[in-house]
């Protein structure tokens, strides 16, 4: 499968609904807002993004939207419903973080898609200025990948069982971990100690019945994202880089995305 990126916008940061091809598949995302660029990996497959969208982090922030390949109007895997692995995601969003035309971006993941950046922040860190966790694990729990879209396995029929506790001890760049202090699904105890394994995370349990909703629900949350990608210097997050040309040819390393 071919891993060049066919744009189909010459501006990928305008708002609106954007789209590009690897290999023929399609990977839609979203943009809205104003500001320092933060991209939104949702949580669980198959869930409309429009249910995870933060208006009030727009206020504040460029927030790229990812419609994860398997889910919504992005595209389907040849092995549909399999081959959906962390991996595989932090590969299209390589793709989708190249083209966006600035330096560095923030990631920010909610619940199965805190997984899937905590594994690319681990493994594929060049283009990340700072990386948020929101209600995720860096393993994830038995059964928890799966959903009513995908399986939760890779080609092969074999699980993703990746476990990124490891890596995550070298992490380079900046962390924000993200709980609800009466969170029955990762909860508190996942929190502490992807915070303690992270070099220099910081730790934002929240009080204020944001209870495994969505990022930017409450003003303790946004308030926490906000600062935490606006103290990041505007030369390490912003400016445009290589021409669109340049995005459209650079591909993702390590083989098939």
């Amino acid at each position: 499968m071919s891993t060049d990126a066919i744009l189909a916008s010459p501006d990928p940061l305008s708002p609106g609904t954007h789209s590009f091809e690897v290999g023929g598949i399609t990977q839609r995302y979203h943009v809205h807002g104003s500001g320092p660029v933060c991209v939104f990996h949702p949580g669980v497959p198959g869930v409309d993004w429009t249910h995870l969208r933060a208006p009030a982090l727009e206020k504040h922030l460029t927030m790229v939207y990812v419609e994860p390949i398997g889910t919504g109007a992005s595209g389907r895997l040849p092995s549909h419903p399999h081959g959906y692995t962390r991996d595989r995601y932090s590969r299209f969003l390589e793709l989708l973080i190249n083209n966006l035309g600035v330096r560095r971006v923030h990631l920010l993941g909610h619940a199965h898609g805190a997984l899937v950046a905590a594994h690319h922040a681990a493994h594929r860190p060049e283009r990340l200025a700072g990386v948020v966790l929101h209600e995720g694990a860096p393993v994830p729990p038995c059964g928890a990948e799966a959903s009513s879209c995908v399986s939760g396995l890779d080609e092969d029929l074999g699980p993703d069982t990746t476990d990124d506790r490891v890596a995550l001890k070298g992490l380079t760049v900046p962390a924000l971990v993200i709980v609800s202090g009466d969170d029955t699904g990762p909860g508190l105890g996942w929190g502490r100690e992807v915070a303690g394994i992270i070099p220099d995370a910081r730790l934002l349990v929240l009080r204020d019945g944001a209870r495994g909703g969505t990022i930017g629900e409450t003003a303790s949350c946004t308030r926490a994202v906000r600062d935490f990608v606006q103290a990041v210097p505007a030369s390490q997050s912003d400016g445009r880089t290589a021409t669109r040309t340049d995005r459209a040819r650079r591909s993702v390393s390590g083989g098939r995305p």
